[in-house]
């Protein structure tokens, strides 16, 4: 709780020197004085409560050393706590490192026997080319005895006949003709 010392100027009582018989004017003053006195008093009590308050709360050398020493041992529980925070997230990485390395292996495996089916396929398909260049021979061949064929066919049959329906032509018409 904070208060507020009095700004007020304090005035004090001049100093009596003097203090005879004249009557009731010097009482007077005198009473002023005196209840001046005490308000000066009151305000002093009032300050020195203030003071006293706060000073309460003020925090002395080794209240500075008790809190240096705190912190200093809150920093090395924490660095404790980082580097044992650190040497668990170190085994975790080690941990995912190794699943991972295991997984691509496993992924390297798959894709060796991947390539072993497609050249497994490779081999395939050059059996069936080499099927089909002979299959594209057989044809060429059987092609070129067609074509054989029909020339045989074409000088030994259809010339002979043509020519015997020319001829046959020729002995009905032109001759009957004439």
């Amino acid at each position: 709780m904070d208060y507020p010392i009095s700004n007020t100027t304090r005035v004090f009582p001049p100093l009596i020197f003097d203090v005879g018989n004249k009557g009731d004017h010097q009482m007077e003053q005198l009473t002023k004085r005196v209840e001046e006195l005490e308000k000066t008093t009151q305000q002093i009590q009032m300050d020195v409560a203030v003071l006293t308050a706060r000073s309460e709360h003020f925090a002395t050398k080794a209240d500075i050393e008790k809190v240096r020493a705190e912190q200093g041992v809150m920093r090395v529980e924490i660095m404790g706590e980082l580097g044992a925070l650190e040497q668990r997230l170190d085994k975790k990485f080690e941990r995912m490192e190794d699943k991972f390395d295991k997984k691509f292996e496993k992924i390297d495996e798959k894709f060796g026997k991947i390539d072993e089916k497609f050249e497994r396929i490779d081999e395939k398909f050059e059996r069936i080319d080499e099927k089909f260049d002979r299959v594209d021979q057989r044809f060429n061949q059987l092609e070129d005895k067609i074509s054989a064929f029909n020339n045989s066919i074409t000088w030994k049959i259809m010339i002979p006949t043509g020519l015997l329906v020319l001829a046959w032509f020729v002995q009905n018409i032109v001759l009957k003709m004439s």
